[in-house]
């Protein structure tokens, strides 16, 4: 069945929109603003440190604010040539960025289409970022700016079709470097070597994450440089910790555990990013209403998961705003097999149509 939001997913998986190409993404934001301006949504572009957004609204008057706010990223990952053409096997669409995120995209512009003649009895808003794979910081901009929504609905989630990310954990992104004394490989004694002392505290700082899950805190080093050559005794090594968390609480233990591993083996500790855990209360009206909704068209009630993956959603979570995370089946993403399911994804305008009756209709 080839839905509008079916013709407009090929056309925008076609678009190698991969988050350095600029010139692909402003592309991609001139065709999705056509669409949408001609069917009577008020739009703006800005632009980032080199990233644009488009952010539409069915108010001229209300940019900033919104009742429910419609989010996802155009940029998508690298990959072959194949994977920027759409192709279907059975129940399957494949294709870069049909599962993170274009599916939203397609859907939002079958949705516009759709309302296109009662717009003016809705109060939605629609943003569209390029920068999400590389770090999201429009969204943070944005909302820095003052763009304060009632409600967040971000597709932009690994929960099995259509269940609500009740927690997405934070990451919290810095290097351990330690320090010795360099010295000939033939006489190691004569130096102090970095890379034993770094090692000897990277293997207890991974037997603090033994067992390590989706519903845990967990650890990864991505990165160890330094050192010289074969036969230099290294008098610098540094490594590149990546810790996932699940609260505040969380938070403050890890950084408190790693204050004490770096005074026990002598390390210089350096932040580089911090990414806020992103909580969602089901009990939130707003929320509820958007269970409604998924019920109602699916028959299947949302249950709650707890994400391991990041999104655009922090700065809004920081800033107060509920973000629900919670997209189609699917699954591949950034692979050369990413999927969605296709009758999920016809699914989603259904579910985006009753939500915003239910809660964004005048």
């Amino acid at each position: 069945m080839k839905t509008e939001a079916y013709l407009q997913l090929a056309r925008l998986v076609a678009m190698p929109t991969i988050s350095d190409d600029t010139k692909a993404n402003e592309a991609a934001l001139d065709y999705i603003e056509s669409y949408l301006s001609t069917r009577g949504m008020y739009c703006r572009r800005d632009r980032f440190n080199g990233h644009g957004t488009l952010l539409a609204s069915t108010r001229s008057d209300n940019l900033q604010n919104p009742t429910v706010l419609l989010t996802a990223h155009v940029d998508v990952v690298t990959g072959s040539d194949k994977v920027f053409l759409l192709r279907r096997r059975g129940d399957k669409l494949y294709g870069r960025g049909t599962y993170d995120m274009k599916f939203s995209i397609a859907g939002y512009l079958q949705l516009v289409d759709e309302l296109q003649e009662d717009l003016s009895s809705y109060d939605f808003g629609i943003l569209i970022t390029t920068d999400e794979e590389i770090g999201s910081e429009s969204c943070l901009r944005l909302v820095e700016a003052g763009l304060r929504p009632g409600v967040c609905i971000m597709p932009d989630s690994t929960a099995p079709g259509w269940d609500i990310e009740t927690v997405a954990k934070g990451f919290w992104r810095f290097d351990l470097t330690a320090k010795g004394k360099a010295a000939h490989g033939a006489r190691p004694w004569e130096g102090d070597s970095a890379s034993f002392k770094l090692i000897h505290a990277l293997h207890e700082l991974k037997t603090r994450f033994e067992n390590h899950h989706e519903g845990t805190d967990s650890l990864n080093i991505g990165k160890i440089n330094g050192g010289h050559g074969y036969n230099v005794v290294p008098s610098e090594m540094t490594a590149a910790v990546e810790i996932r968390y699940l609260n505040k609480e969380n938070l403050k233990a890890q950084r408190d555990m790693i204050d004490e591993l770096c005074r026990k083996y002598d390390l210089h500790f350096e932040e580089q990013s911090l990414g806020s855990s992103v909580l969602t209360d089901l009990n939130h009206p707003l929320v509820k209403k958007y269970v409604e909704s998924v019920e109602g068209v699916t028959s299947k009630k949302p249950l709650p998961f707890i994400s391991c993956a990041a999104s655009d959603a922090p700065p809004f979570y920081d800033a107060g705003i509920t973000c629900i995370l919670s997209c189609c089946v699917g699954g591949g993403h950034h692979g050369e097999d990413e999927w969605i399911s296709l009758s999920s994804f016809l699914q989603f305008v259904p579910i985006l149509r009753s939500f915003l009756d239910s809660v964004a209709r005048k």
